[in-house]
Formats: structure tokens, C-alpha cells, sequence
């Protein structure tokens, strides 16, 4: 990285990690590549350790932590500095403390600490990322960590990347690049910390992340080796979970002749009715699709009809499709005789916690229409719905003029509950809907017409 910024924050920086059991916690982080550095039992016991590039400094504690730390020479000063850009300190020193710490917190959660440098500490050597040319990220017998590669960031997840970007350009980060695919995300660094700041529901908590051209080969290695508790993402892509409950990414890095990588076939499960499929779509599948496949491949296997529909889906996607309390299940409708895709049925919105899903349904042309799909459709995923997903309410919201969708939910057994007014924006305009709802009890009655 040419001109990189100069640090406000301090002269060394780590990443600080309490460990139930130290010397377990040094046994895994020398597997990965690291040696220890120091140790000591004052204030608490702890072990620093480095893979050249990387300084972590574990901490002897049973409560999971993890935090951006930097050690500083005026830790006063700095602190004070950061009082007048406005960062509210979460815990600060008492005047007898020897050594003084200042913690406060991101936006989007991450630890944040400050120190006053002790005696003895010093920068890992490197090169890192930062101190690298590109070329070089792709020659692994320039790493300094032979066993997982270049470390590349912390990555942590934002919600908002643009207000994320406003409060780490206080602490006297830039940007190194930022980019808007496969979902908002930037490289940020102050010259001495890389942090990657992504808008994504793919993770939810900070992880290491490493990077290597033969990644693929350092995975067989360190498996070879008894690396156990890890998540595959594929040959080259592997999350580790640590004795800390911390995370790991091993991530491949390709270079400009690298090949594309190989689009994974998606497990689609499908509800098979007299003339239809009924393929469904979730989280799992939705991110797979967007972070493997090409945008032909989305709009083929979607069955969108343009561009404009694409990036509608895009867009969705990236602002996040799930909450704690909330998720979906949709069905893609596929025609058996032509194999084409003819709409969309399913439960557009979950709600997790109360056991209960809201139904959307549309077919995509008029010549698909009249003929009954939506009714054969409609049952197979209403009986989903209680049998497989222990629904306890049904419930459905219709405009007051769509007599077609009215008929089909009067005809599938739904109670009218009332009217919403002013329920959804259409055009510009207002609008009521009608509320319909279907229960678990009265569902169990009518099963057994539909057979």
C-alpha cells in the first residue's frame, strides 16, 4: 500500500483476546503459524504472540473478548484528542493505575482500546499486506506466516457502510478501496490496522482473515496436522472457530490469471403437485446464488425476466434478507410440461418467534393464469407450512379490489378478519387490504378435502 496514513491512535497495534486456558489458546495460535513473543502475570496473566505480521495478545479470562487495541506513548493526549471529535469512552483508568486503558466502541460493536505502551513491546516485523507489493500476494514464499498466509484484515460486519466509513475517518482511517458487489464493503486502514468493513448478513461477528494464493494447499496441511473446529465453505475457504470462540478466515486469494471459480451446484429442494414443482428458495440458497453464480446464471435459475429485475433482487439481498426475528420461504413455480417458470409462491415473511407467515403469491403472464396453478400451488404450501415449519397462523393481506386473489383465499378455506386501511403504497397511492388468516385448528379440518 503506497502512501499509507500516518496512526493517531498509537505505535503498535494488536488484536486482544481473552482465553479461558493460555496455554492451550498458544498451543492452537503455533499451529497456525505463530511464536510466542512475551508473557507475564501483572496486571493479569498474559501471552503475546506474532506470526511476524499479526500481534495478538491473549488474556487470561473466561469471558469471550475480542478488540482493535493499540499501545500508546500519550495515551492522555490521544484520548483527549478523540473526546473533542466526539467518541464517548465505555471505560477509562483511575488516576492510580500504573498502566492506563481507554475502551470505547464502534457503531457496529467492535472493541476498541487503548493503552499506554509497556516496556518491552515492539511491531511485528513483517511485511504484512500494508507493507507488500502486490505482486508479491501472489509468490507464498514471501509470507511470513508459511502455514495460513498474508493476513489481510479484521473483517466486521456494519449495517450501514457509509455511516461506518464517517466514524472510522475520526480515528484517522481511509479507505483503501471500496466496493458495492457482491454487497457494500471497503478495505480501511490507518497504517498500522487493516480493517474490512462489510455490509452483510454472511457473518455477524469479527473475524482474522487470512489470505493465501495456495490456500487450498495450507487447508489439506493443517488438516493433516488435527485442525478440528472449522466450517467448510469450499476447497480453498474454511472458517476456523478458536479455543476462544473467535473466528478464522482462510480465504483464497486470486490473482489476474486466476480461473473463475467453479459456480457450486445449489441443493434445491422441491414440492412435486399433479402438474407442478415447486422449488423453493432461502437464505441459504439466495446467498449462495449471489456470491457463486454470474448474473445470467441469477436470471436463469430466479427466471427474471430483465436486468431491471436482477438488480432489484440485488438490492434486496444486500440490505439483508433476515432478521434474529424474521426469515422466508419462497417457492419458484415451475411448469412440468415446459419446465418453465411461471411465478412465485411461499411465505414472504416468517416471524421466527411467533410461529407465524405471511402468504405472497403472483403468477408472471396472464397465459399462465385461469387455469387453476395458483390453487394446486397454494395448498401444497399452505400444508408446508403447518406440517414441515409448525406454523400455528396463516395469514394473507389483499387489496379490496383484487377479486381474483380474494376468490382464492375464500376458496382455500382463510377467514376474512377485516379490513387494513391504507395498508400499502401502490402507484403513488394508498391502499387498503383485506386481512385473511388461516389457523392451525381449522387447517386440520380441511387437510383432508384437499387430498
Amino acid at each position: 500500500m503506497q502512501n499509507r496514513p500516518t496512526p493517531v491512535l498509537g505505535e503498535i497495534t494488536a488484536l486482544t483476546i481473552t482465553s479461558p486456558d493460555l496455554e492451550n489458546s498458544l498451543a492452537y495460535y503455533q499451529k497456525l503459524g505463530f511464536s510466542e513473543v512475551l508473557r507475564a502475570d501483572w496486571p493479569f496473566p498474559w501471552i503475546q504472540v506474532s506470526d511476524g505480521a499479526l500481534l495478538i495478545m491473549l488474556r487470561q479470562d473466561a469471558a469471550p473478548y475480542i478488540a482493535l487495541t493499540y499501545y500508546v506513548k500519550d495515551v492522555n493526549k490521544v484520548s483527549t484528542n478523540l473526546r473533542k471529535k466526539g467518541i464517548r469512552f465505555d471505560r477509562e483508568p483511575r488516576k492510580t493505575d500504573m498502566i492506563k486503558r481507554y475502551m470505547f466502541i464502534s457503531p457496529d460493536g467492535l472493541n476498541i482500546s487503548l493503552v499506554s505502551m509497556v516496556d518491552g513491546f515492539t511491531r511485528p516485523p513483517g511485511p504484512g499486506m500494508l507493507q507488500m507489493e502486490q505482486k508479491d500476494y501472489f509468490k507464498p514464499e514471501k509470507y511470513v506466516n508459511k502455514k495460513c498466509g498474508l493476513f489481510g484484515e479484521l473483517a466486521h460486519p456494519v449495517a450501514d457502510l457509509d455511516k461506518s466509513l464517517e466514524f472510522w475517518q475520526l480515528l484517522g482511517f481511509t479507505a483503501v478501496s471500496k466496493f458495492s458487489s457482491p454487497y457494500p464493503w471497503a478495505i480501511i486502514s490507518d497504517g498500522l490496522s487493516i480493517v474490512g468493513l462489510h455490509q452483510s448478513t454472511h457473518f455477524t461477528f469479527p473475524a482474522i482473515t487470512y489470505f493465501a494464493a495456495d490456500m487450498e494447499d495450507k487447508i489439506i496441511a493443517l488438516k493433516k496436522e488435527g485442525l478440528k473446529d472449522y466450517t467448510e465453505k469450499g476447497p480453498s475457504e474454511i472458517v476456523l472457530t478458536t479455543p476462544e470462540q473467535q473466528h478464522i478466515f482462510l480465504f483464497k486469494l486470486g490473482g489476474p490469471d486466476a480461473p473463475l471459480k467453479k459456480k457450486r451446484e445449489i441443493a434445491q429442494p422441491v414440492i412435486e403437485t399433479k402438474r407442478l414443482l415447486l422449488k423453493e428458495l432461502n437464505p441459504e440458497i439466495m446467498n449462495e446464488l449471489f456470491t457463486t453464480y454470474n448474473d445470467a446464471d441469477i436470471i436463469s435459475f430466479l427466471g427474471l425476466p430483465d436486468n431491471a429485475a436482477l438488480e432489484t433482487k440485488k438490492k434486496q439481498w444486500q440490505q439483508g434478507l433476515t432478521t434474529y426475528s424474521t426469515s422466508f420461504k419462497n417457492f419458484l413455480i415451475v411448469e412440468k410440461e415446459t419446465g418453465k417458470i411461471i411465478g412465485r409462491c411461499g411465505f414472504r415473511i416468517w416471524h421466527l418467534l411467533h410461529n407465524r407467515a405471511e402468504l405472497g403469491y403472483a403468477l408472471d403472464n396472464d397465459s399462465s393464469k385461469q387455469k387453476g396453478y395458483m390453487k394446486e400451488a397454494l395448498r401444497s404450501i399452505i400444508t408446508y407450512g403447518f406440517e414441515k415449519m409448525g406454523l400455528n397462523r396463516v395469514e394473507a393481506f389483499v387489496g379490496s379490489k383484487n377479486t381474483a386473489s380474494l376468490k382464492l383465499l375464500k376458496g382455500a378455506g382463510f377467514i376474512e378478519e377485516g379490513t387494513l386501511r391504507s395498508h400499502y403504497l401502490k402507484n403513488g397511492e394508498m391502499h387498503d387490504s383485506v386481512c385473511f388468516s388461516l389457523l392451525r385448528p381449522e387447517y386440520e379440518v380441511l387437510k383432508n378435502s384437499w387430498i
